[in-house]
């Protein structure tokens, strides 16, 4: 079966939605395989596809006789943070917050705008002294690894006029010294050779280490919120 061709223009997904808010167990597997064969995909319309299947799926569910009578308004928002969480929030440590902007138009909600918890607090403390840990680590190592790199490089000098002369076919290092160096953004055809040259053992020049430590400007941010200083001028909630 040949599958359709759309785009986020053709708005083909808000009927999706309308059928996933009306979802059952039953019509449930034939959606879901409707959603992902029966369509030839961008890059919009499937963010549409999986947001609709996973709707589908938690309607379906609540009105399942697992679902005893259905999840109240608590629950749902528990589902909707666990999924969250889970799906794109997985290494986060300090909390999340979803900031309702309609709560703009009234005046009580300005609290919510303005302030952070005790507890999330303390998380954001924990996790920039954590963080400066893991950055002071990353730049020793990079520190180690520069000097081995400098070495290897001295090595590298002397060993390639040996490669040069067993293999004449290749451009002089000092004519072409790219030519020697591993290779990162490149097309296919310059992957395939690099990795013709990989299995061939090939003489690389070493590459240079990377510093993963954190930017001085976060650095002294982390720093400030050890030191007891709430960025962005929020303050504890009373």
């Amino acid at each position: 079966m040949m599958k359709q061709i759309i785009t986020e223009e053709m708005k083909v997904h808000e009927e999706w939605y309308k059928e996933a808010e009306k979802m059952t167990m039953e019509k449930l597997p034939k959606f879901l395989n409707h959603l992902m064969e029966d369509y030839q995909h961008d890059y919009g319309t499937v963010c549409h596809a999986l947001s609709a299947g996973a709707l589908a799926t938690v309607h379906a569910m609540n009105e399942s006789p697992g679902a005893r009578g259905g999840i109240t308004g608590f629950q749902a928002s528990c589902i909707m943070w666990e999924f969250i969480r889970r799906f794109n929030y997985k290494n986060n440590k300090c909390g999340l917050r979803l900031q309702d902007m309609d709560n703009l138009l009234y005046p009580q909600y300005a609290d919510k705008f303005h302030t952070i918890s005790e507890n999330v607090w303390n998380a954001v403390q924990k996790e920039a002294a954590e963080r400066i840990k893991q950055s002071e680590a990353a730049h020793e190592k990079y520190e180690n690894d520069l000097e081995q790199y400098k070495k290897d490089v001295k090595e590298f000098l002397i060993d390639v006029k040996q490669f040069e002369a067993e293999h004449p076919e290749y451009p002089k290092y000092e004519d072409n010294p790219q030519f020697y160096q591993h290779i990162g953004a490149g097309t296919l055809e310059e992957h395939e050779e690099y990795q013709k040259k990989v299995e061939s053992g090939f003489l690389f020049e070493p590459r240079k280490p990377y510093d993963d430590s954190a930017h001085p400007a976060v650095i002294a941010h982390w720093l400030n919120i050890m030191d007891g200083k709430i960025p962005f001028g929020l303050r504890l909630e009373e």
